[in-house]
């Protein structure tokens, strides 16, 4: 390992510098939320998806299924970015008319989710005018065990053959067998991928998937949270600063200065 530019007591090598800039991203959070105007967002092309989706069901005269994941360790990024695209979901949903279901349950974590989901949806309708349509049994609770859960799942599919099947949040394992159902049955299938080794697969068995941040991303521009968009906004700094380093540092390396190997050693 190289050596690095300068120590600090107390502080490990090559930690210096994360904490730096871990320091900085919160400084960057704080004033774009302090700004008093929420920092640009693109839509993200997946919406476009959902609203096809809903529409389908719609015409079709099916049910939409949404499910915000198995919330495995509560409200994470992932639940959190999920149940901000279900309220969009159950808006479109109240306003044509189409019924939803929401399976949730999958995990411990999901007990403390699924009555913010409920009143995610309540909501949603009663925005719309509808909040006699409203019915807290077509949120029901499966079961806090993972593939007890997706059984159910499974089976609220076979019955109900929705017209749109769009899966949010964190989704694992059993994954595939929901959305492999989901094409058995004839749904448009949307879903998230949140972790690399499941990407491929869904990619193959949905009609749309939102890949890696994207899912995050939908939640913050349709959520229009300050914090959430600043955090977005301070990423894509990040990105730019780690784009930097690299051609910066392949520049040094070929012109033989080792300063910013010694820099990120630091």
């Amino acid at each position: 390992m190289s050596s690095p530019l300068f120590t600090i007591p107390g502080i490990i090598q090559g930690r210096f510098l994360g904490l730096l800039l871990n320091v900085i991203l919160v400084l960057l959070v704080i004033y774009y939320m302090r700004e008093g105007r929420l920092p640009y967002m693109r839509r993200v092309a997946g919406l476009d998806a959902i609203e096809e989706a809903v529409g389908r069901s719609a015409e079709m005269g099916r049910p939409v299924v949404c499910s915000y994941g198995i919330a495995w360790d509560g409200f994470d990024y992932w639940t959190v970015a999920a149940l901000a695209v279900l309220g969009y979901v159950a808006r479109l949903c109240a306003r044509t008319g189409t019924r939803l279901i929401v399976p949730t349950g999958g995990s411990d974590g999901s007990l403390i989710v699924r009555p913010v989901a409920v009143e995610t949806v309540r909501t949603a309708y009663l925005l719309e005018g509808k909040e006699e349509e409203f019915d807290e049994k077509d949120l029901p609770f499966l079961s806090g065990q993972q593939y007890a859960y997706t059984g159910g799942y499974i089976g609220i599919l076979q019955r109900a053959r929705p017209g749109a099947v769009i899966m949010l949040g964190s989704h694992y394992s059993e994954a595939m067998n929901i959305t492999e159902t989901a094409n058995a049955v004839g749904a448009l299938t949307i879903t998230t991928g949140c972790y690399a080794s499941n990407l491929a697969c869904l990619a193959c068995a949905s009609d749309y998937i939102l890949i890696g941040e994207e899912g995050t991303a939908a939640g913050a521009y349709l959520s229009e949270d300050p914090a959430q968009r600043a955090s977005f906004r301070a990423q894509d700094i990040y990105k730019w600063i780690a784009l930097a380093f690299l051609i910066l540092g392949l520049i040094a390396i070929n012109a033989g200065s080792d300063f910013f190997v010694r820099l990120l050693a630091t």
